[in-house]
């Protein structure tokens, strides 16, 4: 049970992040005109990703298999994005 509650908190966490920082880079200027949320958004994307993946690691039992795998190669895609947005958002 806690394991889906720090997934779940750090997913929505993390779409939050993704979200401001996909609106501060292809925004208005007016809305993020220093790119505070460009900058520290991309930098908690990364951990916020990383813990709600190593938590999404342990969601599914040891005997459910497929649930692992799932888990496993989505805890995955979820962290590889998250680095290629951060890295999108801070290469300028």
């Amino acid at each position: 049970m806690v394991a889906i509650l720090v997934a779940t908190v750090a997913g929505a966490l993390s779409l939050f992040l993704a979200v401001s920082v996909l609106g501060s880079l292809f925004g208005e200027a007016r809305i993020d005109p220093h790119g505070y949320t460009l900058i520290f958004g991309s930098m908690m994307l990364v951990p916020t990703s990383v813990v709600g993946a190593f938590a999404l690691s342990f969601v599914a039992r040891r005997d459910q298999v497929r649930a692992r795998r799932w888990t496993t190669w989505s805890a995955l895609a979820w962290v590889v994005a998250a680095l290629a947005l951060a890295g999108y958002a801070l290469s300028g």
